[in-house]
């Protein structure tokens, strides 16, 4: 029986029957039962307590910007009750034992310094010269903040180090993308928005090598999605409180159309792959994108 299977079998809940009858499909750890359970849709890591948060690990301003943005509440102006009212029934906050806490989506995309509870939410951008990761390092960083940093941060690093081929228009010379822009961001976007967090040992990479752009993410697809499927749309979310809130965001639109947008854009020159338990999107370079790819 493989994972995939077993994941099948638990979606099916208290109608499910199995027996373990080999211990190479036994559950080995509370960490790998918790990505059993997330992989079939039955728990959402993103709204599990962080132990140790509080209010005060949430940056009220960023919290004021999205309400008033998305709902015109102006949050910043509610008396404390209210106020904490929002956060614990939109699941910024949750309860925890006897305290409240942030969740872990509330700590990414509104925290101070949500790294300094949940390490593994950064990004490792380096780039190579060369063709692989025994080539020479010429530069490297640790991307931090909420998820919309990240995004915005780690897009604006890539194009700054992205080559960009000059083609020969009419009698002028222009500089065209060889990853638009759009496909970067998609790209990052489904990485911050679809990891499993709770792989507590592995970060989201993007590394740029002369050849391509490769995003890794840790965390096979979600629920009985195939890499196959998602080519044509089919989406289903392992953090359904991130989704939410990078939708009102203006992130994402929840209909699955990145990956689709991604082939149309890049063609041959994008693939998608599952390594362990690892998501890897890669791009190659060397084929300029035409002006209208580039939007």
């Amino acid at each position: 029986m493989n994972e995939r299977s077993l994941v099948e079998i638990i979606s099916q809940g208290e109608n499910a029957a199995v027996e373990f009858k080999s211990a190479s499909v036994r559950p080995e750890s509370k960490e790998e039962l918790s990505r059993l359970f997330q992989s079939a849709g039955l728990v959402h890591f993103d709204i599990s307590p962080v132990e140790g948060t509080a209010e005060s690990d949430l940056d009220l301003e960023k919290v004021h910007r999205y309400w008033h943005g998305c709902y015109n509440i102006d949050f910043i102006k509610l008396d404390r009750k209210e106020q904490l009212s929002i956060l614990m029934n939109s699941d910024v906050l949750v309860p925890h034992e006897e305290s409240t806490v942030a969740s872990v989506g509330g700590l990414l995309l509104f925290g101070k310094q949500p790294q300094r509870r949940l390490p593994q939410s950064s990004i490792v951008f380096a780039v190579f010269k060369g063709g692989d990761l025994t080539a020479e390092l010429i530069d490297k960083k640790e991307i931090t903040g909420t998820l919309p940093e990240l995004i915005d941060n780690a897009a604006a690093l890539i194009r700054l180090f992205l080559p960009n081929p000059s083609v020969i228009v009419g009698l002028k010379r222009e500089e065209h993308d060889p990853i638009p822009p759009k496909v970067v961001r998609e790209g990052l976007v489904n990485a911050v928005c679809h990891r499993d967090y709770s792989i507590a040992n592995r970060k989201t990479t993007a590394y740029l090598f002369d050849d391509r752009l490769e995003i890794t993410s840790p965390g096979k697809i979600a629920n009985t999605l195939t890499l196959q499927k998602i080519r044509y749309g089919n989406s289903a979310s392992r953090n359904m409180f991130i989704v939410k809130y990078l939708d009102n965001m203006r992130y994402i639109d929840g209909l699955g159309r990145g990956v689709p947008m991604m082939l149309k854009t890049m063609k041959e020159d994008v693939d998608f792959d599952e390594i362990g338990e690892l998501f890897r999107v890669t791009f190659r370079i060397g084929h300029p994108r035409r002006p209208e790819q580039q939007d």
